[in-house]
């Protein structure tokens, strides 16, 4: 279930001024969404047609490219700037966005909370936890209390251990042999590569 889901009931009936609040009462809500990625799928081809129609001349809107107005930031890279449950927020507050030639448009609570539903999932580590299901939790331990289900498959949250988690895009990359020795070969981009470190990275334990 959502995130949003999760706590929509407080949210989606609440004026403006309670999300806010809800949010600020939260400071460790976008821990819980880095380590949630089951998002509802109606809000989130809501947010993705919402971003689409509102956004998407401007910022690039998916996991990779660059945005069409140099100023406006891919939406992959807008968790830099700032903390996602924020966002939600600031466009129903129509605050100043990242550049100024932004045009204001009218948004719900409701379509805004879709919009940020959309960020969060286009985000390097949410997709990173993504990939890293599909292709390797079949045989790994993929987060922080699970249990790998091959015997010679070392637990992604103690790699760093091993060797610096960052030497895996290189690995991967040259097609170096690693892991255990019957793992299966898989492709994938540089930039998806990138994210699944990424995601591996938050999940390390010393």
């Amino acid at each position: 279930m959502s995130i949003w889901m999760r706590f929509g009931g407080v949210i989606r009936v609440g004026v403006v001024a309670l999300i806010s609040l809800y949010f600020m009462a939260l400071p460790e809500l976008d821990v819980v969404m880095a380590q949630n990625t089951q998002l509802d799928v109606d809000e989130l081809l809501h947010g993705e047609a919402l971003a689409k129609t509102n956004c998407g001349r401007c910022h690039n809107i998916g996991l990779d490219g660059d945005s069409a107005n140099k100023n406006a930031p891919p939406f992959r890279k807008l968790g830099e700037r700032r903390a996602i449950e924020t966002i939600a927020p600031m466009l129903v507050n129509k605050e100043s966005p990242e550049h100024t030639d932004m045009p204001r448009f009218t948004i719900t609570a409701i379509q805004a909370m879709d919009i940020a539903e959309w960020i969060y999932w286009v985000q390097p580590v949410a997709h990173g936890k993504r990939l890293v299901k599909e292709y390797c939790a079949r045989c790994h331990a993929v987060e922080l209390d699970d249990e790998s289900k091959h015997s010679a498959a070392a637990p992604f949250r103690y790699l760093a251990k091993l060797y610096p988690v960052a030497f895996l895009e290189e690995a991967f990359a040259e097609r170096i042999e690693t892991g255990h020795p019957d793992m299966p070969v898989f492709e994938v981009r540089i930039s998806q590569l990138r994210d699944m470190i990424a995601y591996i990275e938050t999940i390390q334990k010393p």
